[in-house]
């Protein structure tokens, strides 16, 4: 109320200026009467003749010319002043009117917070709703708005009795402020969704919604009438025969189809049926994108339940479309919750979890939507038991039954390594036992035809497989006895499938899967070099841990190290002309480390206790 009242005020102050001036157009000028004396003098003057030495008259002035001519406004004057006159009136009825409504919102404020005064309260509020307060403060504006549509009108008419290049050019701008203020008042009559709403908006929408539902009920009406004459008039029976099939149709729209149009609110409230998962889904990214506060991520995995399955990758996509046109690249907000490496990898896991529950695995567009999310899964530097587990369980799951998605298996790996080999999570046994399941699918799925590919996913297996012999004899799983020598008997048994693997193992060829890494030419040539980083990192170092303690000694047999030995003396001669130590990418490889690497395990595995 108070603005509009600035705003009423201003306009009054603006239009009280220009009436001031218009208004004498509806009056006859003051100067007419002296105009007239003028042109009685002139007259007689010219009447008289000069014949010496006499001044004869010899014209004289009618009472016809000295009656004044009754005056009469132009019609330009008439509409300008009607115009801004009105203007004016409405500009101060919608000041007189916000002062009302001031004063009926302060009558009605109730103090205290008794049964007493919410039971006034109430009854006021009631008051105000039956008396439609609420539709005089939506008249307010549209009040100010006409008075402005009116103005501009009358500005229109008196510039083009003035000047037409002025006035033409006025009217092309008034006409472009016409057409956006048409625009924005319709659009939000026919589209729920715009945003420029307005209370000019909503009264059009009520007057159309009021007419099209009662001329919808007047030809429904009359189709209903038409129908039941056609089921009851026996003396058109072959006729009505012939078009029974409109009739029916006709019967179907008076009784079936067409409801009523929704009000304002219904409207929005049928949209927002409609859109559910979507406004459910943008409620936590909105609120994300809006405040880069990762609490909003935090809870977004609480909505998962409620969303569809194909809503769920949505919302890391909107995740990421903000990341991008945020920072530029969804790489950099990574790096910003490296501190908080718990919150964004969590939602990541919940949301592939709800992956494996859709109905279309395998798809082209499931696999681009797990794509989605495995781009929000990373390993910051610190987590949690939670995640940890949760974490574990599902990467095992996804390599588990797709291992196409070789994503999968290398995340597992490295949720392996990090979370519990670096930062001390402690497994339970069903953690155990999904990397178990990983291990054997990976192991068993071995193709020496695939060349470095399988050899590489088969070292990641073996490092798994390491892990989890090492995590159930350090005691810091939970697990209970049974459980534990379930685990060891099981790892036992794999680490002499291991030792048969690699002497069965068969080095010629392999290097062939190197040609399909992208990368130096020189390191996919150079096998050895990818072959002894594996070799190293994946089996010889969790060899040498494993051997660190009592148990794990037990476990490795010296068989074992000759034959990992053995294994690469045959990949060395298989491959001897292509390795040179001296290429300049040992750095990242194994050469020059796992000769020694090789000599610690063996004399690791040959102590016995």
């Amino acid at each position: 109320m108070d603005t509009l009242l600035v705003y009423a005020g201003l306009s009054s102050a603006v239009l009280t200026a220009f009436n001031v001036e218009s208004y004498h157009l509806l009056q006859p000028d003051s100067s007419d009467p002296t105009v007239a004396v003028l042109k009685q003098i002139s007259a007689q003057l010219n009447g008289y003749t000069m014949a010496p030495p006499f001044l004869n008259a010899t014209h004289t002035t009618g009472p016809d010319l000295l009656a004044s001519t009754p005056f009469q406004a132009s019609v330009s004057a008439v509409w300008l002043n009607t115009l801004w006159f009105s203007s004016l009136v409405f500009s101060f009825a919608a000041a007189l009117l916000a002062l009302f409504v001031k004063q009926w919102i302060y009558e009605a404020m109730v103090g205290g917070t008794s049964r007493d005064s919410a039971r006034l309260r109430q009854y006021r509020l009631t008051g105000l709703l039956k008396w439609r307060v609420g539709t005089v403060v939506v008249v307010l504006p549209i009040l100010l708005q006409l008075a402005s549509v009116l103005f501009l009108a009358g500005l229109l008419i008196l510039l083009w009795t003035l000047h037409n290049t002025v006035a033409a050019v006025t009217s092309l701008l008034v006409a472009f402020f016409f057409t956006f203020f048409l625009g924005f008042t319709l659009l939000p009559v026919f589209r729920s969704d715009c945003s420029y709403r307005s209370p000019a908006s909503s009264a059009i929408y009520a007057v159309l919604r009021y007419t099209r539902n009662e001329v919808l009920r007047v030809v429904r009406g009359l189709c209903m009438a038409i129908y039941r004459w056609s089921v009851q008039w026996e003396a058109w029976e072959a006729w009505i025969n012939v078009h029974r099939a409109q009739l029916d149709r006709l019967g179907k729209f008076a009784y079936e189809a067409y409801g009523n149009m929704p009000t304002w609110r219904g409207r929005d409230q049928n949209a927002i049926c409609e859109h559910h998962d979507t406004l459910t889904r943008a409620i936590v990214t909105s609120a994300y994108s809006t405040t880069a506060d990762t609490k909003f991520v935090a809870s977004m995995p609480v909505i998962f339940p409620d969303l569809p399955p194909d809503q769920v990758p949505r919302c890391f996509g909107d995740i990421l479309s903000f990341m991008e046109a945020e920072w530029g690249h969804y790489h950099l907000p990574d790096r910003q919750l490296w501190e908080n490496g718990v919150t964004l990898p969590l939602c990541a896991t919940y949301g592939l979890r709800h992956m494996l529950a859709r109905s279309d695995k395998g798809t082209e567009r499931w696999f681009n939507d797990t794509q989605t999310i495995f781009r929000h899964y990373f390993i910051g530097k610190e987590s949690n038991e939670k995640l940890a587990e949760l974490a574990c369980k599902t990467v095992c799951h996804f390599a588990v039954e797709h291992r196409a998605l070789r994503r999968a298996s290398v995340l597992a790996y490295k949720t392996l390594k990090w979370m519990y080999d670096k930062q001390g999570a402690r497994h339970t046994y069903h953690t155990l036992a999904h990397a178990r399941a990983m291990y054997e699918v990976q192991m068993a799925a071995w193709d020496p035809s695939q060349g470095f590919v399988a050899y590489r996913d088969t070292t990641h297996a073996v490092y798994v497989l390491l892990h989890c012999v090492r995590a159930t004899i350090s005691g810091q799983s939970r697990l209970t006895s049974s459980q534990t020598d379930a685990m060891l008997a099981w790892g036992q048994q794999e680490l002499t499938r291991l030792n048969v693997w690699l002497r069965d193992l068969q080095w010629a060829g392999l290097h062939k899967g190197c040609l399909a890494i992208a990368g130096d030419a020189a390191a996919i040539v150079a096998f050895p070099h990818i072959a002894s980083k594996y070799l190293m990192k994946m089996i010889i170092n969790p060899l040498v841990t494993l051997c660190s303690t009592p148990s794990g000694r037990a476990l490795v047999s010296p068989e074992l190290a000759s034959t990992i030995e053995r294994t690469w003396s045959a990949a060395r001669q298989t491959y001897s002309n292509v390795a040179d130590e001296d290429i300049g990418f040992v750095w990242c490889s194994g050469l020059d480390r796992i000769d020694s690497q090789l000599a610690e395990l063996k004399a690791a595995a040959g102590q016995r206790p």
